[in-house]
């Protein structure tokens, strides 16, 4: 929480000096010697306040009204997430041949279709969408569009063969994106999702592609798939390579996701699609502290009639 003026809390320091200046004089039993005007000494007695603990009630809730205000006053204001009104998201899945490993169930390339398809339906509607296959090339099988179904469509042809050129399928990422917004140097509300299992084997390096994503201003989020121990049907092991997609996802500024079971995929995919689908902007909370302060006033008003003496 940040205030937009927080120098008026410096209202709250005169406060507590007049609280404890309160408290003390009250336990010092400090009390006025005015002279009496009446006679009827008994009158007089039943017309003093009694010692209760309800005594300093009035007096408290005035105090903390006061501080309420002053909270107010000074115009708290805090973090916010919103729905982004627009934005291209271009998801990049590896379809090579250790996608066909089967240390995630049913095999990775199945996980990976289950959770994309799940992830489009939690992104806002009025994003578009597109999807990038990537083995030994990178293929744009769908530009960014609002159309769900063609999306999964196209997420349910891909098939596991082939090498992996990951750098490749962000630069393709990043030309179907531009396609949206011709003439643009920086692209505007889009990120990529690039999932991959392996090292980059072909084409371009991923850190290169990263930095012309970087320059377009486009993060590129990334999710390692897979255990160290998966391995194919022919006994060869394909471990994943979670280190360089990290190092994409720090250079673009996005955030790097690991995942080594359906489970935990469909959470990454999940997360993703409401925190891409956000953007995260400053909003005032004035309102809490001086309705709690306006409740505060009102209730001293109650107590302070409350314990009041009264003439029977």
């Amino acid at each position: 929480m940040s205030f937009a003026y927080p120098w008026l809390l410096l209202l709250l320091v005169p406060l507590a000096v007049g609280v404890v200046w309160w408290v003390w004089r009250d336990r010092r039993g400090v009390t006025s010697h005015a002279a009496i005007p009446f006679a009827d000494l008994d009158l007089v007695a039943m017309a003093t306040p009694r010692r209760r603990s309800t005594r300093w009630l009035p007096g408290m809730l005035l105090v903390l009204a006061v501080a309420g205000s002053t909270v107010a006053l000074a115009r708290p204001q805090t973090m916010t997430s919103v729905p982004r009104e627009e934005g291209s998201i271009m998801l990049a899945i590896d379809v090579s041949g250790s996608m066909a490993a089967d240390d995630i169930q049913p095999y990775r390339l199945r996980a990976a279709q289950d959770a994309a398809v799940a992830f489009a339906d939690k992104v806002p509607r009025q994003f578009q969408v597109g999807l990038v296959a990537f083995s030994g090339q990178a293929n744009v099988l769908l530009p960014p569009s609002t159309d769900r179904d063609a999306f999964k469509r196209a997420v349910d042809s891909l098939v596991a063969d082939g090498a992996t050129a990951s750098g490749e399928a962000i630069l393709s990422s990043l030309d179907a994106i531009r396609s949206t917004q011709p003439g643009a140097t920086k692209l505007r509300s889009a990120r990529i999702l690039l999932l991959s299992d392996g090292a980059n084997t072909v084409g371009t390096l991923p850190q290169d592609a990263a930095e012309q994503a970087k320059d377009a201003g486009v993060p590129v989020y990334t999710v390692a798939l897979g255990t160290a121990d998966g391995q194919l049907p022919d006994g060869r092991r394909v471990p994943p390579d979670p280190e360089s997609l990290a190092a994409v996802a720090e250079i673009t500024g996005g955030q790097a996701f690991e995942s080594q079971d359906a489970e935990s995929l469909d959470q990454v995919y999940g997360d993703l699609g409401t925190f891409i689908g956000t953007r995260q902007v400053m909003g005032e909370a004035t309102s809490w502290p001086a309705g709690i302060a306006a409740l505060l006033l009102i209730l001293a008003g109650i107590a302070a009639w409350r314990v009041s003496p009264r003439l029977p």
